[in-house]
């Protein structure tokens, strides 16, 4: 069985499409989404749709972005450590205006984390590991094996999948995989969208990383012609250009 990975679209409607269009030409089966489909680049209401249409093989758990539409947003974020700036409410209040009432039940919808079993495989997913009060764990932007093990202690599983940190990591010991695809809709300064496939067949698990291209420079040129609240934020730390 061929799962399509996928993370962090951050609204990046055009990075979305070229990834679906890539795993359809794989014949995946199943599509895992790990959350933060919106706020980002203004086309979350298009990324939602888009994802809902495939829910016959959609597996998906909502990340921080969707908890913070539907519970509203925190007074710190990461890791407690940065308050939230007034761009980041007037973005927020921006998010939940752009969003339909279709897609916010299906967000609202949505839990923070699933174990479910693929194959013979006990696969455990979630945006970012939660501790026993529900809250992330220490954000670490690219988890050696050590780390990724602390990371899930308690959980037994065969393969762990978050995102979260943009970074694709990929970790495995003892038969016990550990996956970050990647931020699919934040290219920094390259032309690609991340994603990746898992490929389990007779007890065999392998894992490949891999990059759609598309047209990054369309997505900034929009970016900079709505001037949606929080957009040169997002196009520094996502895009990592500016006006």
């Amino acid at each position: 069985m061929k799962v399509g990975i996928i993370s962090d679209i951050h609204g990046n409607i055009k990075a979305l499409e070229a990834v679906l269009q890539e795993l359809k030409s794989k014949d995946i089966e199943k599509i895992i989404v790990l959350g933060d489909l919106i706020g980002g680049a203004p086309m979350s209401e298009e990324v939602v749709q888009k994802i809902m249409i495939l829910q016959d093989k959609l597996i998906i758990v909502k990340g921080n972005r969707e908890t913070h539409l539907i519970e509203g947003l925190p007074k710190v974020v990461h890791d407690e450590k940065f308050e939230v700036t007034q761009e980041q409410k007037d973005a927020h209040k921006y998010l939940g205006n752009e969003l339909s009432d279709k897609s916010k039940q299906f967000i609202k919808n949505l839990p923070r984390e699933i174990e479910f079993e693929l194959e013979g495989k006990k696969i455990y997913v979630s945006h970012y590991p939660l501790d026993q009060k529900g809250n992330f764990r220490k954000h670490i932007k690219k988890a050696n094996i050590k780390e990724n093990e602390e990371m899930f202690s308690g959980i037994d599983a065969d393969i762990y999948l978050y995102g979260h940190t943009h970074v694709e990591n990929y970790n495995r010991r003892n038969d016990k995989i550990y996956v970050n695809p990647g931020a699919l809709g934040c290219p920094g300064k390259t032309d690609f969208a991340p994603y990746g496939i898992l490929n389990i067949e007779n007890d065999k698990v392998t894992y490949e990383q891999l990059y759609a291209k598309y047209n990054v420079q369309e997505v900034i040129d929009y970016m900079k012609e709505t001037q949606i609240p929080g957009y040169k934020g997002t196009l520094r730390l996502f895009y990592g250009t500016s006006e």
